[in-house]
């Protein structure tokens, strides 16, 4: 085993478990076509000069090759996917509406529901305004009960977005708040 791996391999279970994260399903809407999906939130810790945490929220498409007909999955593939600012989170929670407009970058996870994920990250350092833009939507979701509104647009000219859509009890608030409270600033 080369050397990097096996440190990799030795270091894995400690960066594990400095990650904190909180998945909650949802709903996923293509059309007509409607299918689960899961949110991930995830907050990472900064450890010292040369590991940046990371504060970041997925959404994860199950079945995912079933909706290539109709959705470009492989314009946001991969880390430096440039798909455009193709992606709107609409949080309303307390009566109030928080947007972003954003890029993200996705993958295919294996497993038996076959997912895709779109990612959208900041990191806790040198990354200050993509930060703060992200903890400001964020935030409401940690504060009680709310609804969070994913829309990923399609490169394919006509084809149909895929909107899901996220309803946060008072309970998986207080869950998210002990998830993403070391990485909202506060």
């Amino acid at each position: 085993m080369p050397i990097l791996l096996l440190l990799l391999a030795m270091m894995a279970p400690a960066l594990a478990q400095r990650a904190e994260t909180l998945t909650l399903p949802a709903e996923a809407r293509t059309g007509t076509d409607q299918r689960p999906a899961r949110f991930t939130f995830l907050c990472t810790a900064n450890a010292g000069p040369q590991v940046t945490g990371v504060l970041a929220v997925d959404l994860a498409v199950t079945r995912h090759a079933t909706l290539r007909p109709v959705f470009d999955f492989d314009a946001y593939e991969g880390p430096d996917a440039n798909a455009g600012r193709r992606t709107r989170l609409d949080i309303t929670a307390a009566g109030a509406t928080a947007r972003m407009q954003t890029m993200v970058s996705g993958s295919i996870s294996g497993g038996p529901d076959e997912a895709f994920t779109f990612s959208i990250a900041a990191a806790r350092r040198r990354d200050a305004a993509r930060l703060a833009e992200l903890q400001r939507l964020l935030t409401p979701l940690a504060q009680g009960a709310a609804q969070l509104e994913w829309t990923q647009g399609n490169t394919r000219p006509g084809g149909p977005a895929i909107t899901a859509r996220l309803s946060v009890s008072a309970a998986d608030a207080a869950r998210l708040r002990a998830v993403l409270e070391p990485c909202l600033g506060r």
